[in-house]
Order: structure tokens, then sequence, then C-alpha cells
């Protein structure tokens, strides 16, 4: 087997990433903008158009990333499958794009994969121009909100209301909320960027996964990759070898590790979410017993063994958990400090840095200009 080249995979998965983040960033500018200039009836109706406009290019922008990001994990991980005789498998890999097709079971996955995706990245900008629209004018169909905005605007116009008169409350629920582009079972609120840079995180993990267990029709034996800060719901099942079929009298199923979409179905794949959970960040390997001692053979046999080695043992030494511990917490940082960003643009305005990199460094700082918006920001809440 080749070595797994995750770098090309990771680079589409970055620049997808960042037309997330770019997107929310722009309505939140938006926003800004529009809490600066008091925010007319009919300035209400235009933005509308350009947050549309906002999350339009960003589904566009997708659709030029998420196949080259999914088909991408079948070519890095199989080059030899598509290598020209005298070039590298880099210059190869690079060069995916030209190259020749993969199998016909593949290309479906892949075309669902990329399908199933889009689906998700749609679904959500449609749930944040629903968010915003019914924060402006009334929560109406997507299709219809500049004629009733427009018809809003009239009416105000015509009752001598002129200025928007739900500007706190507007402000007030994106700020408690933000740009919400889905919300869970358990009622947790996710932004724009945040939810669909879990989702193509997610997707790009089943693609790598799928690529490895659709290689060889006939292995039926795979390990799960061992990391040292790993969370805990991952931590029970790294480093195992499962079985594909399910089958396999020494082996665990791997569905135990992914999870089964219907717990009374049956052990196969198709039963599965590919994934231990979202986002997760494991990998698998093809498992061989060719070569390998008679005890080293049993030593893995018991390791994986479930009844042997239970799924609800934390395996992690407590140097990994604060490991991990460390990298969430510094993860959790930055977002308060993106949120924070989010809340002072959209409440005070202009005054506010337009990027997240500069009002970061000047509250890193805590210099005077920081302290400045503080007091705007406070202001705004107290008047607000």
């Amino acid at each position: 087997m080749p070595t797994l080249n995750r770098a090309p995979n990771e680079q589409e998965l970055k620049k997808l990433i960042a037309v997330f983040l770019r997107a929310e960033t722009a309505i939140i500018n938006e926003i800004g903008r529009l809490r600066s200039s008091g925010l007319a009836d009919y300035g209400a109706v235009a933005a509308l158009e350009r947050v549309q406009a906002i999350l339009r290019k960003m589904e566009s922008d997708s659709w030029i990333y998420v196949p080259q990001m999914v088909e991408k994990q079948f070519y890095t991980a199989h080059p030899e499958a598509r290598r020209v005789p005298g070039e590298s498998i880099t210059k190869h890999i690079r060069a995916y794009n030209n190259a020749a097709a993969l199998t016909a079971e593949q290309h479906a996955i892949v075309d669902q994969l990329v399908a199933n995706l889009m689906g998700e990245i749609t679904d959500a900008s449609v749930t944040v121009m629903a968010t915003v629209q019914s924060a402006l004018i009334g929560r109406i169909e997507p299709d219809v909100y500049r004629r009733v905005g427009l018809e809003q605007v009239a009416l105000r116009q015509a009752t001598g209301q002129g200025v928007y008169k739900q500007l706190p409350q507007f402000v007030e629920a994106l700020r408690r909320e933000g740009v919400t582009a889905f919300v869970d079972k358990a009622g947790r609120r996710w932004s724009l960027h945040t939810y669909c840079s879990m989702v193509s995180r997610t997707t790009s993990r089943q693609a790598e996964v799928l690529s490895v267990l659709t290689a060889d029709p006939e292995q039926d034996l795979y390990r799960i990759s061992s990391h040292g800060t790993t969370c805990a719901l991952c931590a029970p099942y790294e480093g195992r070898v499962y079985s594909k079929s399910g089958t396999s009298p020494d082996y665990p199923p791997l569905s135990d590790a992914f999870g089964k979409q219907d717990p009374a179905g049956p052990d196969t794949l198709t039963n599965t979410w590919l994934n231990i959970h979202p986002n997760c960040w494991h990998s698998l390997s093809p498992y061989t017993e060719a070569g390998r001692s008679a005890k080293e053979i049993q030593e893995i046999k018991d390791f994986s063994n479930p009844a042997k080695n239970p799924y609800s043992r934390d395996p992690r030494t407590e140097k990994q958990i604060k490991a991990y511990r460390a990298k969430e917490k510094a993860r959790a940082q930055w977002l308060r400090e993106y949120r924070s960003w989010e809340r002072y643009r959209m409440t005070v305005g202009d005054p506010i840095p337009k990027t997240f990199a500069t009002f970061q460094k000047h509250k890193a700082a805590d210099d005077d200009k920081f302290k400045a918006w503080e007091k705007l920001y406070r202001e705004e809440n107290k008047n607000g």
C-alpha cells in the first residue's frame, strides 16, 4: 500500500472552510453596516438581497471545492491506480484533474458524497437566510421575501413610521443566537461556518474511509488509527482491528466503531455512519496477519475483542487526556473570541474592525482601541 498523503486533501478542505468563514464574516459586516446606518426600511430589503448574494456565492464556491476535496481522497489514497510510467507519485497526485476515471463504484460514492455535502451546505444557507430575513421583515417564504418586504416598506411610509422599528430586537436576537445555520436535536445552535466546516470535515473523512474500503474487495480486516490527543468518544475504538463484513470470528465488526444507523439492522457498512462521530479525524488502514508472530496476532485479537477489552474503558493516559483538553480549550477560546467580535460588530457597527484578526489583535493587547470599543459596546447594550 502507498503512504497516504493527506496534504492535498487538507488544502482543499481548508479552502472550503475559508469560503464559509468569508461568507459568515460578510454577513456580519452587512449587519454591522446596517446598524451604523440606522437600518431604514428600504435598507432592510436591500440587505436581504446582499445576504442572499453572499450565500449564493458561498454555494457557488463550494461547488468548486467540494468535488475536488472528495475525489482527491480517492486519488491520493490510491495514486498507483492512475500512475503514468516514468512520473513520480507526487506529480501524479497534483495532476489528478487530468487523470483517468475511478471505478464505477467509486464514482458513485464520490457523486453521492458530493450531493450529500452540497445538500447540507444548501440547507444551512437557507436556514441562515430565513434567520436574517425573519429578524428583518418577518418569517416568510424565501422566494417572496422581496415582494413582501417592499410592501412593508410602502405600508410604513404610508403610516409615517419611516425608520424600521424592530432594530433593537433584531440586533439582540442576532447577538444572542448568531447567524444560525443549524439547530441540532439538543437545541444547540450552529453558526454558518462552524456547521458547514463540521459537515465538510465529516464528508472528507467519509470519503477517505470509503476510498480505503473500496480499494480491494477481498480485504476484510482494517485497523483504526491511534492518535496521541483524541476525544473520549474515539479513544475506546482506536487502534483496534475490525472486520468490514462483520463476519470475522476473531475481530469485531467495523459497525461497532462507526455506529449503526439502525441498531437492529445488519453489521454491514451500509448501515453505519462511516465515522466514529462528526468531525472525527481517525483513518483506516488494511490489516493482515501475514508476517506477524502467533503471539503478536493473539495480542491484537485480544486488544480488539470488546469482550476482553470493553469499549467502556478509556485507554488514554492522564498525559493524553490533558493534551486533548488543552487542544479543545484553545479551540474554544478562538470560538469565544470570534463570537465576541460578531456581537461587537453587530451591536456597534463600523467603529469595530471588519476583520476578526484585527479585532483579536487589539483584544489580546487590551489597548486603548479595544477599551474604546468595549465602552461603545456597553453603552449600546445599556441603551438597547
